[in-house]
């Protein structure tokens, strides 16, 4: 098969079935909390647009995979769009309180069950990217190699970075920076970290014996920082390959790796948390933040470094992708909840907004005109995010366009 074409059915592969777990997961917290609660359910889709498959369930919900895969949505027995946030029909809205609970209408039911209905997709975000950690930890280990004895081996060139243009390949070990030996990975790591985007010179040996030279300048690279400050570090874009013998992994219990899930997650969290923080106080830019475009890239080159260092074994192929994927789904899941839990109207957190005030009014929502401009506002937040993420997107993708 052409590598191109590969590379793009990997990409998009990769993307389509990441996102589709983390929707579905986020999904189905609504939908489980709400069928619990005696709420009805219409549809439950994946992904928007018109249905390409689908089927009903015993109880009349109508579960189907639509045509464009973003996102995806629940729809209540009183709903009129897709997005829960046009009033229901007039038939609906003349039927007495208990009748429309007892037909099991989202809007006649109580603040609490509404409230945590919603909630309950963030929260399963959350409870998936617990498990999808815990599960990767039990499954691979812990990692105790001491990597300052491992050679510097190249596992994997990551595209269009420094690494890529000076023609390193994969396979390659460096021996030497500037004329200065290299101890091991950790060593050579250093060297990068420290070389301030000054030129090196790296003396590499591959496993024939060759032994060449390459001119290499390390480039400026976003990450997360301590206490969720984004730092610039330097970097070639260059994975690790290192043999199965010269590994070390310890077995990781089952109560390790669950305190492992929920440790992962709540950094996560926490650093994200003083991210946006730090966006408020100008702390951080907002340069970071990234749309559909960049998840589509990281999903693609999380599987592609996954393959490139798994050895031509089928079945650890097979193993490390789906445990570096189930990975970045959690990471994904953990940004999904966050993001839904932002006091946005047309979110979920904008929702549960709506319930404390309909609470604190006793029992009285919001005019509807308010609500119906509280939407619009949000819808036009969430567009101004988008397009603000899709440019940073593609200013990534490509930097002249900056």
């Amino acid at each position: 098969m052409p590598e191109f074409l590969q590379n793009t059915l990997l990409y998009v592969g990769s993307f389509v079935l990441v996102l589709s777990l983390v929707v579905f997961v986020h999904e189905f917290g609504h939908f489980q909390i709400g069928r619990w609660c005696g709420i009805g359910v219409k549809s439950f889709s994946i992904g928007l647009g018109s249905e390409w498959i689908g089927w009903t369930d015993k109880y009349g919900a109508r579960w189907k995979i639509s045509k464009i895969p973003l996102g995806g949505f629940v729809s209540w027995v009183d709903d009129t769009d897709g997005s829960s946030t046009l009033p229901s029909s007039e038939e609906n809205q003349a039927l007495s309180v208990e009748e429309a609970r007892n037909r099991g209408h989202f809007r006649a039911m109580p603040i609490w069950k509404r409230a945590v209905t919603v909630a309950a997709g963030p929260a399963a975000n959350f409870v998936f990217a617990v498990l999808a950690f815990a599960l990767v930890a039990f499954a691979a280990g812990r990692d105790v190699t001491d990597y300052n004895l491992v050679p510097a081996r190249i596992g994997g060139v990551v595209a269009d970075t420094p690494a890529a243009a000076a023609g390193l390949r994969r396979g390659e070990i460096v021996e030497a920076v500037n004329g200065q030996p290299v101890q091991g990975w950790a060593d050579f790591q250093q060297r990068i970290l420290g070389s301030g985007g000054r030129p090196m010179v790296l003396s590499l040996a591959d496993d024939e014996g060759g032994v060449r030279e390459a001119t290499v300048t390390a480039r400026l690279t976003s990450r997360p920082g301590p206490e969720g400050a984004v730092e610039q570090v330097w970097t070639l874009g260059l994975q690790l390959g290192i043999h199965e013998a010269e590994r070390v992994v310890a077995p990781v219990s089952l109560a390790e790796a669950l305190n492992h899930g929920a440790g992962g997650t709540w950094a996560i969290v926490a650093q994200t948390g003083a991210y946006l923080g730090g966006i408020l106080t100008g702390k951080n830019s907002g340069s970071d933040i990234a749309g559909p475009l960049g998840i589509f890239k990281a999903s693609g080159q999380v599987a592609t470094i996954a393959l490139d260092s798994s050895g031509d074994n089928l079945g650890s192929r097979i193993g490390n992708l789906a445990l570096a994927l189930l990975g970045w789904a959690g990471m994904l899941s953990v940004a999904v909840g966050i993001v839904n839990l932002l006091p946005i109207p047309v979110l979920d957190g904008g929702h549960l907004l709506f319930y404390g005030i309909e609470a604190v009014r006793g029992g009285r929502p919001l005019p509807a005109m308010a609500q119906e401009w509280a939407y619009r506002a949000g819808f036009a937040v969430m567009a101004s995010l988008f397009l603000f993420a899709t440019w940073n997107d593609i200013t990534r993708l490509f930097p002249g366009a900056r």
